[in-house]
C-alpha cells in the first residue's frame, strides 16, 4: 500500500486527501478488484481473491489505479471515460516516476492497451460510447494525446501532470463533485494552453481515430522481439521520456 501511496504522492506532489480508508475483503478466486468513492470521506474497497499469490498483491496495479481516482473529482456519468481513462493512464506513469516499474514497463502497457481504445463501428464519441475499451483505454488515449499536445505546445515545460496537480490543489478529489467544464478550465489554466478543452470538444460526440503506428514512431517507442526499445532520434522522443521521468523536487 505504501508503494502505491508513494507513487501517487510523487505524481501529484502530495497525497490528495487527508485520510483514505482502505477495506480489503477476501473473496473466492484469484482476481484483485478495487472500487473507490468519496461519500462521507474517501474510501477504497479491494476485493482480494483468496487464491491470489502474495507477489501478485505486491505487484498489482489495482491499488495505484484506485488512488488515482482518489485524486480526481467525481464528474457526471457521461464523462466516466475521463475518470477511468485518467486512472488507466496515470497509474503506470506514476509508478514509473516513483521507480516502482521501469519506463519500459509503462510504455509496454500503452502499446498493448491503447489500440483497445480506438473507436469501433457505431461509435458516437467518448461521451456517448460506454464500452469497456472506450471507457478505459479510449480515455487513456485521450490523456496520452493531451499530455503530448501540452508538452509540444509548451516546449516540454508543462504536461498533463501539471494540469492534474492544479485540480488537486483546487480541492478536486474524490470527496468533491465537479462539472466537466470546471475540470477542463482548471486543467487548461494550469497547463497554459487550452488543449483539454479543445480535445474534449473534438472527441466528446465524434469518433476520432489516432494513427497509433505513426504516434509510436514519432515518440520513438517500439516492441522488438518482445523487448521495449527507445529511439532517441525520434521527433517526440524528448516528450516520451519526460512523461515517465521523475519530477524535479521543488527548490
Amino acid at each position: 500500500m505504501k508503494d502505491s501511496a508513494d507513487a501517487i504522492t510523487t505524481y501529484f506532489g502530495r497525497f490528495p486527501v487527508a485520510r483514505l480508508r482502505i477495506l480489503i475483503v477476501e473473496v473466492p478466486g484469484e482476481r484483485i478488484h478495487g472500487t473507490t468513492w468519496g461519500y462521507r470521506g474517501a474510501a477504497t474497497r479491494i476485493r482480494l481473491g483468496e487464491r491470489g499469490q502474495d507477489k501478485d498483491v505486491v505487484q498489482s496495479w489495482v491499488l495505484a489505479h484506485e488512488m488515482v481516482h482518489v485524486s480526481f473529482p467525481q464528474i457526471p456519468d457521461e464523462q466516466l471515460w475521463l475518470e477511468e481513462g485518467l486512472a488507466t493512464y496515470v497509474e503506470p506513469v506514476a509508478r514509473a516516476q516513483a521507480g516502482e516499474i521501469s519506463a519500459e514497463d509503462a510504455w509496454s502497457q500503452f502499446l498493448w492497451g491503447m489500440p483497445k481504445g480506438l473507436p469501433q463501428p457505431g461509435d458516437r464519441g467518448l461521451d456517448n460510447t460506454h464500452t469497456w475499451g472506450r471507457t478505459y483505454w479510449g480515455g487513456a488515449l485521450f490523456c496520452l494525446t493531451a499530455d503530448i499536445d501540452i508538452r509540444a505546445r509548451t516546449g516540454n515545460r508543462r504536461g498533463l501532470q501539471d494540469a492534474l496537480r492544479a485540480i488537486v490543489e483546487a480541492g478536486g478529489n474524490t470527496e468533491s463533485e465537479w462539472p466537466v467544464a470546471r475540470v477542463l478550465r482548471v486543467a487548461d489554466e494550469a497547463a497554459g494552453v487550452p488543449v483539454l478543452a479543445e480535445l474534449y470538444e473534438r472527441q466528446r460526440a465524434t469518433p476520432v481515430t489516432t494513427d497509433l503506428d505513426q504516434l509510436w514512431q514519432r515518440l520513438g517507442v517500439a516492441l522488438r522481439n518482445g523487448r521495449m526499445v527507445f529511439d532517441d532520434a525520434a521527433p517526440l522522443a524528448g516528450i516520451g521520456r519526460a512523461i515517465t521521468r521523475a519530477p524535479e523536487a521543488p527548490r
